[in-house]
């Protein structure tokens, strides 16, 4: 898009040239002492205004004022005055930052991964000791209350899908610090858009929090799901049957790979992993599951000699769960076979968390990776529907 430049006027020009002409005529001083001989010119310019109009008052001297600059020392401005004190120039709230901003700005810095300590240092080097760090703390807190109000609103009454997985962070429980498997799961809408259904905590992932959060999901509105896609977590088609007794599952087709991997050795790690694969490549049109199936049977024939165990894997009980995805269109089943799209937001909540070494409370915690999927929901999946979502509704 090409940049239309406004033309300056004949009083751009004038007051360039007066800037520059003054500039030069004041070389042996700093810029900064530069802008306040402007600043403290342009007080009086308003101060001799101010008393044209008002003919009853007079000036009465200049008090000093000190202003935070991005030096620590910040600045010294002389601020005209008047006896009966109902001057105040306009010019000085160019140095003004109310404390809405400041606010703002704290809340900024907690959000890309600064800790509250390290907030309040870094606004004590700029803004003096006005925001320390109970204050900070204090505002880091206004997201516990956004957390707990969005945790008892309603949710729509049907999803297409919902995403279910685990990422693990280190938190601070009582006098101890441990990685705690912290609960996500996102649903996909009737419009297609992707939105944060739910958060928790527990010092390990298992199906009893799952059955919970799925509890709270009902509670909350949800009366249909038509496609659960989790991990490999055992029992986790029971908790969702028990839920919403006609919504299918599909298992995390990379968790199960990585744990089939890990019973090889790594010298034919690469030669497996080629054929798990083949094994789940059903992309085509022409795939169906009594050929997924023979796939199955092949790959434990081929590895079962070597690795007698390998057929622990593929319980015949389990092993449909990671074909559902066959059951739907070729367009979306790269979309529904692994738990990769909710790994997309954990990265970022990796990468928002990294910076902290620990979280100070398990509340605490939550509150911040909400505010990180909140803002990863409203920069991604609000602004851009996958309509091919659609498809799972009509399966």
């Amino acid at each position: 898009m090409k940049t239309i430049k406004r033309e300056k006027t004949r009083s751009d020009i004038f007051l360039e040239t007066s800037i520059k002409n003054m500039r030069g005529a004041l070389c042996d001083i700093s810029m900064e002492q530069f802008v306040v001989k402007n600043l403290e010119t342009l007080f009086g310019l308003e101060r001799e205004e101010y008393l044209e109009k008002m003919t009853e008052d007079k000036g009465n001297g200049y008090y000093s004022r000190s202003f935070q600059s991005l030096m620590k020392s910040g600045i010294q401005i002389n601020v005209p005055r008047t006896r009966e004190s109902g001057f105040s120039p306009i010019a000085i709230e160019l140095f003004k930052m109310n404390q809405d901003q400041v606010n703002e700005l704290v809340l900024t810095l907690y959000k890309k991964g600064m800790t509250t300590r390290d907030i309040s240092d870094v606004m004590t080097d700029f803004f003096g000791d006005s925001v320390s760090h109970t204050t900070v703390a204090n505002l880091a807190e206004q997201f516990h209350g956004i957390r707990i109000a969005w945790e008892k609103s309603k949710l729509d009454t049907t999803y297409h899908a919902v995403f279910c997985d685990c990422i693990f962070i280190t938190v601070r429980r009582g006098d101890s610090y441990e990685k705690e498997a912290v609960y996500v799961a996102y649903g996909v809408t009737e419009h297609n858009t992707r939105e944060l259904l739910a958060l928790a905590i527990n010092p390990t992932e298992s199906t009893t929090v799952w059955k919970e959060i799925f509890l709270s999901l009902k509670e909350r509105g949800v009366k249909k799901v038509s496609l659960v896609i989790a991990d490999g977590i055992k029992g986790m088609e029971d908790v969702v049957m028990e839920s919403w007794r006609e919504t299918k599952i599909q298992k995390c087709v990379v968790h199960k790979m990585r744990n089939v991997l890990n019973d090889i050795r790594p010298k034919e790690k690469k030669e497996a992993a080629t054929d798990l694969k083949q094994v789940f490549d059903n992309f085509s049109e022409s795939a169906t599951k009594e050929k997924a199936y023979k796939k199955v049977e092949e790959f434990i024939t081929k590895w079962e000699t070597k690795y007698p165990t390998i057929k622990k894997h593929f319980d015949p009980k389990t092993v449909p769960y990671y074909f559902t995805y066959i059951d739907y269109p070729p367009e979306v089943r790269r979309m529904i076979y692994t738990t990769n799209s909710i790994e997309n937001l954990n990265k970022h909540i990796r990468k928002g968390t990294k910076n902290k070494l620990s979280f100070e409370s398990p509340e605490r915690l939550l509150d911040y990776v909400f505010i990180i999927i909140k803002e990863f929901e409203n920069k991604n999946w609000s602004r851009f529907p996958v309509n091919q979502f659609g498809l799972i509704h009509s399966y």
